[in-house]
């Protein structure tokens, strides 16, 4: 058998003839060839997506079996941590009930009460000398504010005596202390 078909007469067939012939046995190859090439990217992507989907699965897997064992280990260890301080709770409430047994109450006597009634009174005055000090630096630095500003006499004068009230009250505080501390009896005048 020759390559070249003949018709059935005999006579040689024209080359248009043996192209289209040979074009149609091409496209058939053509498409088996496409057909194949499709089949075998399909296999081998539907290969790819098993083998990802499974080691990803796999690794989820995995890493969720370290995360509980890490925080099953963290559990433990917090665990332990809370132990040993309820332990040093319970030293330190055994060493505090047997310091309060052991030490009994000093009652003060009533000089040492005096000496102490004496210094807070001195700590306190000396306080409220301060506040007073404070609301006067306060009053004069308004003052001066008020003079740097046009039409401020109004709400100066309701604020110098919202301040000479605070005042007035800390000289109050300050008189009943000094009574107190040079009151010779043990009783406390102030509130």
């Amino acid at each position: 058998m020759s390559n070249e078909p003949e018709e059935s007469s005999g006579e040689p067939i024209s080359a248009e003839q043996r192209l289209e012939l040979l074009e149609k046995g091409r496209r058939l190859d053509r498409i088996l060839l496409f057909i194949l090439a499709a089949v075998l990217a399909m296999t081998l992507a539907s290969w790819l997506t098993i083998g990802l989907l499974g080691q990803s699965g796999e690794q989820a897997e995995n890493s969720g079996a370290e995360q509980i064992q890490s925080l099953q280990e963290q559990a433990t260890a917090l665990q332990k941590q809370v132990a040993e301080l309820e332990q040093q709770v319970d030293q330190q409430g055994h060493q505090l009930s047997t310091l309060q047994s052991s030490k009994p109450a000093v009652p003060l006597s009533s000089g040492d009460n005096r000496a102490v009634q004496q210094q807070v009174a001195q700590t306190l005055i000396g306080q409220e000398q301060s506040f007073q000090h404070s609301l006067g630096a306060l009053k004069n630095g308004m003052r001066d504010l008020a003079g740097m500003i046009a039409g401020s006499r109004s709400w100066l004068s309701d604020y110098q005596e919202a301040l000479d009230k605070q005042v007035g009250e800390s000289q109050a505080r300050a008189q009943r202390l000094q009574q107190w501390a040079s009151d010779p009896s043990d009783s406390p005048a102030v509130p």
